[in-house]
């Protein structure tokens, strides 16, 4: 889909990295990147997070000064803190240096994944809204998840693996199959009720999740609209064959998923499972998902 874009003129910046992120690549580039910027004309600091949550009392504390340029060197969970302390507004331009795990916002906006190409993009200032979801008070930018998917990336995030990127989401996809009880479900949408059991419930702004899994394929990141998948339960085996596609979208063919659009998403389960979005923990369902129109303005290509 072609969009449309406009350049800013911003002087001040405040660049907030994950030190740890990318095995040690967001400290470097933010080095990098902060030479870069300098020796362009750009005034700023470079300030590196120490642990969870400190992205986001970073950034709070940059916009309470008058600063409206924050760049974001790390994965979607440091994104999600700053977008949280951004919240919807559109004068807070937002930039990014991928180095984590998934990148799957960058990889929406076709931010490269080389950061000092990243880097190149942050210099020319070119910007495009975007939507995001709410959630209550929390505020996402790709996918949030309830079901199986979503057990997934929790023992990603918390466990931890030797693998990285897309091959940690891969093994633990595999290892939860035997540890996962679908759910029965009420989901409400502009497509109507639906009730019954779940494998899981996608409903995002990006096409992907877990660094490249194409859970909505067809998602627009301005389009006012969420792309929802709901898959059905399913034997273990079609679960592994259908991880495969997910890298192309072609899961979005078999008889027990559902592709809709709607503007908000209201879920419940019995038992109740817990909601996540961005890969990071919203809460426990039920829970209403709402559409912030182009409520986030980005730096992109």
């Amino acid at each position: 889909m072609k969009f449309s874009s406009m350049r800013v003129n911003l002087s001040t910046f405040r660049l907030i990295a994950n030190p740890i992120s990318g095995k040690g690549r967001g400290r470097k580039f933010s080095e990098i990147a902060l030479k870069k910027l300098e020796a362009a004309g750009f005034e700023g600091e470079l300030v590196l997070t120490t642990g969870p949550g400190h992205a986001n009392q970073l950034a709070q504390d940059a916009i309470s000064t008058g600063i409206r340029w924050l760049i974001a060197c790390g994965g979607d969970g440091t994104i999600h803190e700053i977008v949280n302390a951004i919240g919807p507004r559109r004068d807070i331009i937002l930039g990014l240096i991928p180095c984590g795990k998934g990148n799957d916002l960058a990889s929406a906006l076709r931010i490269p994944k080389n950061p000092i190409q990243a880097i190149e993009v942050l210099l020319a200032q070119q910007t495009r809204q975007i939507d995001l979801g709410k959630i209550g008070d929390k505020i996402f930018h790709t996918i949030a998840t309830c079901g199986y998917d979503a057990e997934v990336g929790r023992r990603v995030t918390e466990e931890g693996s030797i693998l990285s990127g897309t091959l940690a989401y891969v093994q633990k996809a595999i290892t939860t199959l035997s540890k996962f009880d679908p759910p029965d479900a009420r989901i409400e949408g502009d497509f109507g009720i639906l009730e019954g059991k779940i494998l899981l419930t996608s409903v995002g702004i990006t096409s992907s999740y877990g660094g490249g899994m194409k859970i909505l394929p067809d998602a627009v990141v301005d389009d006012g609209l969420f792309d929802v998948c709901i898959v059905n339960p399913i034997p273990n085996l079609t679960i592994l064959r259908m991880l495969v596609t997910l890298y192309w979208g072609g899961h979005i063919n078999h008889p027990d998923v559902q592709i809709h659009r709607t503007r908000t998403l209201c879920i419940d389960t019995d038992p109740p499972l817990k909601l996540y979005a961005d890969g990071e923990l919203i809460g426990p369902v039920p829970a209403k998902i709402e559409m912030v129109n182009q409520g986030m303005t980005v730096v992109v290509p």
